[in-house]
């Protein structure tokens, strides 16, 4: 990307994220932690398979990411954020927030929708009162994937897979999961909507923004 040749500290700043796909690059890798070149494919529907090299070399000269070869049985070379990339978390969590009013009209025929997206709304826009001992573990099932979403003091991570034993379960379609969990939506909604809920310890209220 060229520079923009400011001496401003916002064009600094979009010297290196301003680029198209910088920032989903972020998301993906912040939602799922390290990456296989094909998992960032698969989170990043619609980039060319060159760009998305591109900006992964981009990325990485400019230490927002760095590439490491995992070890056995993955045995593949992985992608994850650096302590600067992980700085971004606060960006993507302001875009997350001030990109919330276009959400509920929900998804246009030819929007692509991956479930690890919403719960990685519902995580950076939870607040964060958790003891520091505390694990809550949530159960996404979504548009066919079942995803765990473990929420900690002050962090989280996501996997792909079932969790064994679940605090909480959440199925149904993403719009309403995100809606839910980002306090769009307030649960009897959501259950009225189908979304199907299961909090035997009545934890959710404790996850939402507006709780």
């Amino acid at each position: 990307m060229k520079s923009y040749r400011q001496y401003c500290a916002v064009a600094r700043a979009l010297d290196v994220v301003g680029d198209r796909w910088v920032l989903l690059i972020v998301r993906e890798l912040l939602a799922l932690g390290p990456s296989r070149y094909t998992d960032l494919r698969r989170g990043l529907p619609g980039i060319a398979t060159n760009l998305l090299a591109d900006r992964l070399k981009a990325m990485e000269a400019d230490g927002l990411i760095e590439r490491y070869d995992a070890p056995p049985p993955v045995g593949t070379a992985l992608f994850r954020l650096t302590e600067r990339g992980r700085e971004l978390r606060g960006v993507v969590a302001a875009l997350t927030e001030w990109g919330l009013d276009r959400m509920p009209p929900g998804p246009e025929a030819d929007d692509a929708v991956q479930p690890h997206w919403s719960a990685l709304a519902g995580a950076l826009l939870r607040p964060d009162h958790l003891a520091p001992d505390a694990e809550i573990v949530v159960e996404i099932t979504s548009e066919g994937e079942t995803l765990t979403l473990r929420l900690r003091h002050g962090t989280f991570d996501i996997r792909r897979g079932p969790a064994p034993h679940p605090d909480l379960t959440l199925t149904g379609p993403s719009m309403l999961v995100g809606g839910l969990l980002s306090g769009l939506l307030p649960a009897t909604e959501a259950a009225t909507q189908g979304l199907r809920i299961t909090d035997p310890t009545h934890l959710l209220p404790t996850l939402l923004p507006s709780a």
